[in-house]
This record gives structure tokens, sequence and C-alpha cells, in this order.
């Protein structure tokens, strides 16, 4: 019931002013409307307003209509009823109810608390087994590759944010590249959980692709966010393509690479690969502008809400 009143509270907060036409939209969501409705921090006004709109007419889509009424009329979504005021907006309603203002008011809240209660009704976990590829999006995400080790290693670190109640178990997946001659062959990965998950199952697809299902150490609620870390290290000793980049399966609202090279090894070029064709990665490279080495041998770059399906990362030319 407390989060019930806690999604009531957000709601009726979304009434105040021009409802989802107000400037800065994004800023006024609160944590169980964005995870219910999956809007995350880089969501523009935009966006944020037709993910909204679609959401809650999908969620009052039974509603008997005065109840449907009421609230597309509170929140300013019904034709005719973009006013500054949510006064106003009563207004309208109770003329097209043909009822009194205080009664209309009273339609609005008896709505607004059947949204909260149907939201809460829709978020609570099934009878099934939860599909660990959803109710969750990637807050951060920190990769740091090492080549100046006995074999290449990769130690990811993850905030995720819990998009449904009773979140237990996430996936992870990785994916090793043919190598720049083209050659393919079977891989051997190795993954360790550093913190803040078990993994409970390991799974290949083929020859070089790997998924991990991660058990999280308590429930996550809609809003909860929680870090993890992960080590993977490829244990087949054959040579790996000289680039490294992720693409995005779920949101993702910040990603940065740091590549640490060996040394005695540094490579003759590094550039930045950035909203790239996951099928052009396996042409022959085209070196953008170069990134200069630190004294400690690294590359790193950030990268602000990368899209889903595009890659991100860094390339090299070996020397």
């Amino acid at each position: 019931m407390a989060h019930e009143d806690g999604l009531l509270r957000e709601l009726t907060t979304l009434r105040r002013g021009w409802g989802l036409e107000a400037e800065r939209l994004r800023s006024r969501l609160g944590p169980l409307v964005s995870g219910w409705s999956e809007i995350h921090r880089t969501t523009s006004d935009r966006d944020a307003r037709r993910v909204l709109r679609a959401a809650i007419s999908a969620a009052i889509a039974d509603f008997p209509p005065d109840d449907r009424l009421a609230v597309n009329v509170a929140l300013g979504i019904a034709a005719g009823t973009q006013h500054a005021r949510l006064r106003d907006r009563i207004g309208v309603l109770a003329d097209r109810l043909q009822v009194s203002e205080r009664t209309a008011r009273r339609r609005i809240d008896r709505a607004f608390a059947r949204l909260a209660a149907e939201i809460q009704a829709g978020s609570q976990p099934g009878d099934g087994e939860p599909d660990p590829d959803r109710g969750w999006f990637v807050k951060r995400l920190k990769a740091l590759v090492r080549l100046d080790t006995a074999e290449p290693e990769l130690i990811e670190e993850r905030v995720i944010v819990a998009t449904q109640d009773g979140l237990r178990r996430i996936s992870a997946q990785f994916t090793v590249p043919r190598t720049d001659d083209g050659l393919d062959g079977e891989r051997h990965v190795a993954a360790d959980a550093q913190h803040g998950v078990r993994i409970s199952d390991r799974s290949r697809e083929g020859q070089r692709h790997f998924r991990w299902l991660l058990d999280l150490p308590r429930p996550l609620s809609r809003g909860d966010s929680h870090t993890f870390s992960l080590v993977l290290r490829i244990q087949d000793g054959r040579p790996i393509r000289s680039s490294y980049t992720f693409v995005p399966l779920v949101t993702c609202e910040s990603f940065t690479v740091r590549v640490r090279f060996d040394p005695d090894r540094p490579p003759r070029s590094v550039w930045r690969l950035d909203r790239v064709a996951p099928s052009v990665l396996a042409d022959p490279p085209q070196p953008g502008a170069p990134l200069d080495l630190d004294g400690a041998g690294e590359v790193a770059q950030d990268f602000a809400a990368p899209q889903l399906g595009y890659a991100y990362g860094l390339r090299w030319l070996p020397d």
C-alpha cells in the first residue's frame, strides 16, 4: 500500500500546472512513475511526454468512460484541455460531465487512485519465471580492458536500476568478435563475479557468444539501484580483434571505456568509435582522429546515452 500511495502522490503532482504539457517535464517525474514508464534521466521532454501518454492510455484502456476522461483532462491529454491551471481543466471536465466542479474534482481523485492501483497491480511479479533481460536498465557502465596481463581481461562495473518490483535476477552477455584476419573458431571465456552478484548459470550460443544469469543479493523494488562487477578473461590463447566495443541491448545512460595497453607493445594508433553499426566493425579498420596514451599507457573515453543497437568504444592498430 505504501508503494501505491507513493505512486498516487507522483501522479497527482503531474496534474499541476500545465500537466503533461509542462516545461521540463522529465524533472517533474518521480522515481516510481519513471520506473513504471521506463523513462530515464537522459530522455528528452518530448520523448517523455510521448511515452507517458502511451503508457497512461494503455493503463486506463479498460476504465469506465468517465474515469478515462477524468485522467485525460486532468493531465491535459484530451483535446481542448491544454490550460495553464488544473482549475481550468476541472471546469472543462465539469462542463463535459454536466456536474459541479466539486464533483469533477472528486471524479479526478477517484480515477487517479484507480490508475495508481492499476500500475501497482501490473508491476507485481507474475507466477512464471521472470525474464532476466527485462525489468531493469543500466544507469552507468564502466569497462576496463587490460591488455597488459597474461590473457586479455575485461572488468565491467554496472549500476542498474530496477523498473519493476521483486527484481531478483538479471543477465549479462559477451561476444568475442572475429579476429581482424577473419578467422573463426571456438573461444573460451571465463567469468568471475567480483562483487554484487552471484553467477547462477552459464551458457554458450555458437562459438563466440556467452551469456550468464546473475542472482542479485536481495530483491530490488522499482526505482532501486544496485552496483555489481564482473571480470571476463579470454583463456583460449588465440589473438583478439584490436578493438573493444559496447552494443547496448537495454537502455544505458552512460558508458565509460578505458583500455590499458602493454607498455612493451603500445599501439600505433587508437581512435574512438561512436554510434557505429556493428556490421561495420568486421570491415578493415579506418582510423579516425588519434587519441594519445597517458603516462600509464591508457586511453579512456566517455559516452552519454548510447543508443540501442549501435557500437561504442575504441579501436587501435597494433604495433
